[in-house]
């Protein structure tokens, strides 16, 4: 039964997809891929084997679909058909070195991409050591690193899957997040790539090209920074004082009520013409809880797919090319697009179904008649 139940779902979300309007088309039908829109995926989650769902690190939100293994194949669709469905362009895997548990679940998920039409890239993660001063003489991120890496990433992602690889200016992107460059930039040793590095305080620290998430952020008067590239950090709040091992504890809309990410997407919307990639942070970021995955909230009184919804609505917005004051009633609408989809498959499912049954029974009967 559990299955059969995992299988309509599945159903579901895929013809929720294949139903809802094409995201990369304007209203006139012209394509307007001139803005591009990932998000930051965490591939480090088993229920099994107690990564990440447990312990000091444990979460307090609960996924839609419950606690799970990243490298599952029925979530993985679900989680595919979800962000292909919200007009995402492409994903940003978070990765923890060669034969890692992250590696071997991306493997598993990038093997699936093609089918949706989304793209990816990597954001090496600094999974030798993360506490480097700048005064430190040793850097294990050095030429010696990258030039391994990147080996084993093109060998392993770029090569086998060149036409769902992002490419930024022709090149490879490949992503490294802080203290990765601080030490040592790779640009110019490694020019066959386009290599960005991405993190926090990056206007005090001066060597990232872009923001992990806009730490730099006021929800009471959100103004975004247009990084190098065009790139903007959106994420719809930020919350790690339920991690005990934190030294900082940040906390920022964590009810949703401040209209952060909202407010985030309306600037968006004013400021398009000066923005070429927009990175949400993330797709399911449990710990910091910035994700947008559905998930039953701890916290903030909301709907499961409320963050979820507001990514479809605004991503339509921006893509179509329409004026945003045309949806402003639908944000806080209970009845979201997605529901009332869902709502109309439902129906149609259990049409089929009773029609199906009903069909049986009919022709029982009439061969029961006939012998009599």
């Amino acid at each position: 039964m559990v299955l059969i139940m995992k299988n309509i779902v599945l159903l579901l979300l895929t013809l929720m997809v294949i139903a809802s309007t094409n995201p990369f088309l304007t209203a006139d039908g012209s394509d307007n891929n001139d803005v591009l829109i990932g998000v930051y995926f965490y591939p480090w989650y088993s229920i099994t084997q107690g990564k990440h769902w447990r312990g000091v690190d444990a979460v307090i939100d609960k996924p839609f679909w419950g606690f799970y293994d990243s490298y599952n194949e029925s979530i993985i669709k679900m989680q595919l058909v979800l962000i292909k469905h919200a007009g995402i362009d492409f994903i940003v895997f978070s990765w923890w070195g060669p034969n890692s548990f992250e590696d071997m679940s991306i493997k598993a998920i990038v093997r699936h991409l093609a089918e949706y039409g989304l793209k990816f890239a990597v954001m090496i993660e600094p999974y030798l050591g993360s506490k480097i001063k700048p005064d430190e003489p040793n850097n294990p991120y050095n030429k010696t690193f990258w030039k391994n890496v990147l080996s084993y990433l093109s060998e392993n992602y770029i090569l086998p899957y060149k036409d769902n690889y992002l490419h930024l200016y022709g090149k490879p992107l490949v992503l490294a997040f802080n203290p990765i460059g601080m030490k040592y930039n790779p640009s110019n040793d490694f020019p066959e790539y386009t290599i960005r590095i991405t993190g926090n305080d990056i206007d005090n620290a001066h060597y990232q090209d872009w923001d992990y998430w806009p730490d730099y952020i006021d929800p009471n008067n959100v103004n975004l920074r247009i990084r190098k590239d065009g790139y903007v950090s959106i994420m719809p709040r930020f919350d790690n004082t339920h991690l005990t091992e934190k030294e900082t504890k940040i906390c920022i809309d964590q009810n949703y009520t401040q209209l952060l990410y909202q407010k985030e997407w309306e600037w968006i919307l004013k400021h398009r013409d000066n923005i070429k990639i927009i990175m949400i942070t993330s797709w399911n970021e449990y710990h910091e809880r910035t994700m947008i995955e559905p998930h039953y909230d701890a916290t903030a009184n909301v709907d499961p797919f409320y963050i979820y919804d507001l990514t479809v609505m605004y991503i339509k917005v921006l893509k179509n090319n329409y004026q945003a004051n045309n949806y402003c009633t639908q944000i806080d609408d209970k009845t979201s697009n997605y529901t009332l989809l869902t709502y109309v498959i439902i129906g149609v499912i259990t049409g089929l179904i009773i029609y199906n049954v009903t069909s049986r029974i009919f022709r029982l009967l009439m061969s029961r008649v006939s012998i009599s």
